[in-house]
This record gives C-alpha cells, sequence and structure tokens, in this order.
C-alpha cells in the first residue's frame, strides 16, 4: 500500500504464535456426545496448556493458536454441533470465565483458555466452534434453530473475556459454519498496542482485514488460520509476510500443523518499512510436529525513496549492456521470442521466459504492465517465467487481482511454468520490478530455498510505492511478486 495508509508505530513486544498439530476424534463421521467432544478438545487445551506456560517463561506477552486447533478439519454440520459453545459477547457484559465459569451453561473450553491466560499473565487468542441460538423470528434462522460460527475469543492476563469475532469469509468447503449478517471488527487494547482479529480467508478481503486497519488504527493483527500451503504465490509464509509488509502491520499467524491436508507454515511478521522481518516455522514433512515461535517484535522505521534507490540502482553495473525487449527475452535459448500464457494458482498469466544472466523485461495482461530489470545467476537447466495478470481469480474463492510475478518453472518446460515447485539453484543478483496497478493494495512477497525448504528474505531487498528492488537476494530464488487486490472489483454474494 502507499505511504497514505501507514499507521503509527507500535512498542516493542515479546509474542508467541503456536503451530499446532492438531488431535483428532477417531471417528469425524460419527455424531459424538458432549461430553466424548470435550474429551477431544481437552487433549488438545492440555498441549495449549503447556505452551502457554512456556511462552510465559520464555517473555512472551501474547499468544495466538490456530483455527480448527481444538477439533480439527472435515466436518457436517451435525458432526460438528457437540464442540461448539455460546459465545456471549463481551462488549454488552464484562465476564471472566475462570472466575465464573457457570454464567453460562456448557463453556469449558473458555473456562479453561481464560484460566490459561490469568495463571499465566498472558493474552490468548485462539479459535472454537461458536453456536449462537435463533428462533423463527429470525428469517435467515436454520432449521436447528441455531447459527454455527468459527469464532476467535480473546483472554487478558487477569483471564477477562476482551472480545470475539465470527469468521466471515468462508472458503466453499465450509458449508457446516454459517457466514454472520454483517461483518464485525473485532480489536482489543493493550499496553504494547492496539490489536485486530480475524481469521483464514478474511486475510484476502477488504472486510474486515483492510477495514480494521483503516477505520481502527490497528497495528497488530492476532491470526489464526488454517491455512493451505499453495506456491508459487500463496504459501503460508509467503503471503502473511507480504500482507505484514503491505499494510504496515505486525501479523502474528498461527497456522495448524497438518501436512497431509497441506496446513503448515506460522510466523511472526512486521514490517520495518525496508523488507520484513519475521520469526517462523515452516516445516513439511509428514513426520514432523508442530512448533512454538517466540520472538521480539520491534517498532517499523520507514527509509527515504532516496535511500532506497541509491542503495539499489548504484549496485547495478553501469559498463554492462543491458539491452532492452518487450515481451520478450534477451536470452531465449530456444523459446519462440513471444509471451506464452502459463497457469499460477489457476489464473491465466501472460508470460515471457528467461534463460539468461541480464534483462529489461515489459509483460502485460488486460490493463496492468509489469516492467523488471535483473541481474539474474539462471542455472543452465532451469527456468523462470516474468508474468503478468489482470482479472478475477475464480478458483475456489473469487476475488480481483493484479500481479506481477517472478517464478522458477517446475522444470525446463513451458508447461511447468506456474507449477509448484521448492526446488532451485538459481539466484538473483539484481532487481527492480515494478506494476502500473491501478490499485493501492498491494503486497510484496519474496521467498527463496535453501535445500528444499522456502525461506522468507528479510532486510536486504526494499519496498515502496509499488517497486521491489534488491541488490542480491539470498539462497535460491522461488518467486518474486507484486500481489495487488483492487477490492472495488470484487464480486459480492
Amino acid at each position: 500500500m502507499n505511504s497514505g495508509m501507514l499507521v503509527h508505530s507500535f512498542d516493542s513486544f515479546r509474542a508467541a504464535v503456536y503451530e499446532h498439530a492438531v488431535i483428532f476424534p477417531a471417528d469425524r463421521t460419527k455424531i459424538l456426545s458432549r461430553d466424548d467432544a470435550l474429551k477431544v478438545m481437552m487433549k488438545n487445551l492440555m498441549v495449549y496448556k503447556q505452551q502457554t506456560e512456556l511462552a510465559a517463561l520464555n517473555g512472551a506477552r501474547i499468544i495466538v493458536f490456530p483455527e480448527y486447533g481444538l477439533y480439527g478439519l472435515g466436518w457436517t454440520r451435525q458432526t460438528l454441533a457437540p464442540y461448539l459453545e455460546y459465545i456471549p459477547d463481551p462488549n454488552v457484559e464484562m465476564w471472566n470465565p475462570c472466575y465464573k465459569p457457570s454464567v453460562y451453561n456448557s463453556t469449558k473450553v473458555q473456562h479453561m483458555l481464560s484460566c490459561m491466560a490469568k495463571h499465566n499473565s498472558i493474552y490468548i487468542v485462539a479459535n472454537m466452534g461458536a453456536r449462537q441460538p435463533c428462533t423463527n423470528m429470525d428469517p435467515k434462522c436454520p432449521h436447528d434453530h441455531q447459527y454455527q460460527y468459527s469464532a476467535n475469543v480473546v483472554y487478558g492476563p487477569s483471564g477477562d473475556f476482551l472480545a470475539r469475532y465470527f469468521k466471515f469469509n468462508l472458503y466453499v468447503n465450509e458449508d457446516y459454519l454459517d457466514k454472520p449478517n454483517e461483518v464485525e471488527l473485532s480489536m482489543f487494547d493493550t499496553p504494547f498496542g492496539r490489536f485486530g482479529t480475524f481469521s483464514s480467508l478474511d486475510i484476502m478481503y477488504h472486510d474486515p482485514a483492510i477495514a480494521l486497519i483503516e477505520k481502527m488504527n490497528i497495528t497488530n493483527i492476532a491470526y489464526p488460520t488454517a491455512w493451505v500451503d499453495d506456491l508459487p504465490l500463496l504459501s503460508a509464509i509467503e503471503f502473511h509476510s507480504a500482507f505484514a509488509e503491505g499494510t504496515h502491520t505486525s501479523l502474528l499467524a498461527a497456522n495448524l500443523h497438518i501436512p497431509s491436508a497441506g496446513c503448515h507454515g506460522s510466523g511472526l511478521y512486521w514490517s520495518t518499512g525496508t523488507s520484513i522481518n519475521a520469526a517462523y516455522y515452516y516445516n513439511d514433512s509428514m513426520i514432523s510436529n508442530g512448533s512454538l515461535v517466540v520472538e521480539t517484535l520491534q517498532p517499523f522505521m520507514i527509509p527515504t525513496p532516496n535511500e532506497i534507490f541509491t542503495r539499489t540502482f548504484n549496485a547495478f553495473p553501469r559498463s554492462k549492456e543491458v539491452k532492452v525487449t518487450t515481451k520478450s527475452p534477451v536470452y531465449d535459448s530456444g523459446f519462440s521470442n513471444k509471451t506464452h500464457e502459463i497457469r499460477i494458482n489457476g489464473d491465466v498469466y501472460t508470460a515471457v521466459l528467461l534463460q539468461g544472466p541480464l534483462y529489461q523485461l515489459e509483460v502485460c495482461n488486460g490493463k496492468l504492465c509489469c516492467s523488471a530489470m535483473v541481474e539474474t545467476g539462471i542455472a543452465p537447466d532451469e527456468l523462470y517465467a516474468f508474468g503478468a495478470f489482470d482479472g478475477m481469480h475464480t478458483e475456489g474463492e473469487r476475488y480481483y487481482l493484479q500481479a506481477c510475478v517472478f517464478i522458477k518453472c517446475a522444470n525446463n518446460t513451458l508447461e511447468s511454468c506456474g507449477s509448484p515447485t521448492k526446488v532451485s539453484s538459481s539466484y538473483m543478483d539484481k532487481m527492480a520490478f515494478s506494476g502500473n496497478f491501478t490499485t493501492k493494495y498491494v503486497f510484496p512477497e519474496v521467498l527463496t530455498t535453501n535445500n528444499g525448504v522456502p525461506e522468507i528474505v528479510t532486510n536486504i531487498w526494499y519496498y515502496m510505492d509499488g517497486i521491489i528492488i534488491d541488490a542480491g537476494l539470498n539462497g535460491a530464488t522461488l518467486s518474486i511478486s507484486i500481489f495487488g487486490r483492487d477490492y472495488s472489483r470484487d464480486v459480492l454474494g
């Protein structure tokens, strides 16, 4: 986003997220009793308790747990019901579930979370299932007379119930949940900054994510998620760090750890105004476990444009000839000198192919034109694509996307460009990368790989006013992109 969206800097604070290897019920096709459902959730809550104690011992003042962390994925409306609790509105009535567990019936989960916060003097943000009753007087009331929501709940260091949030943007396979009639802008204040909270797919839409930042002066976001890692552009650590960079907020992202379902990648991401600082966990091994991430988040400092451009463009060698071409690479290496169509995360991009050291490029799709000046060390047996997309993303969810991308192709064929890969031996030496976006909401992504493990590059690239600039990335390059969202052109429904 442009400088008009900057928020106030926040105080330094120590935070934690826990990527949780959720304990599933033995049979998710069976409708359990409330007692049996509680037994499942208590197993997960005991892990939460241990991790909260560990986070507090490491100085964390807030900890975030993932979406679906108490019972896992794969439900019907009926099988999910025993795991749900009524969650009151903390803006209407103050409540401390640890002190007063019997105020509402069947709120054992809320009691446990409140006591964890109280006994460790820490803020806790967790996700759980909500059961909110309704009657036939409500024309939208479901047939079973209750709304079923994915809910974030927040507890303070004394165990007080501070905030709740009902998930607004649901994935297409979350048909066992209800969408609230109105979006909530849920926030809570701490001595170390104002926080907003939302979950998972919400991060892709204006409401509540951008609305919280722009309307409520949010500088920190507590973000439970069940994010499916989706290379090349939507890996968890890749996009979540880019969101923090693009919005100049800190993002505390706690993901589920279910590599078999593609869910993994958690972290603490904060923007310094140059490139993202991050502490994160990324492990997709089928035999891996979850992990606690604890780090101190620092205030961001925005460098001047002169500092960025002086450091970067002066790094390009003026003695070398950089040929200019549009819609084609300087070195073709057997590929026809023209644009190609490649599919990335379901979208058809206009792209040029790269196999050579020096380029000055422009490629257009719709009204978006992407430009790059790059010096690379592309390995002889590897292929990259530089592409643009301007249109409606329609695979799974629908939203209007503008993107400029530089991606590693999975192998040395055109058909593999856009397919997921975690392998590269090529590097980016110097680069300047931009697009004529029609939206101010743009998120810069830089992802490299180290022995097949994706990594976020920090502190050696710069982003300002829609331009990514670097003077040499560490690690082999997987993707560099500017991911733009034009919320005004979304199809609402």
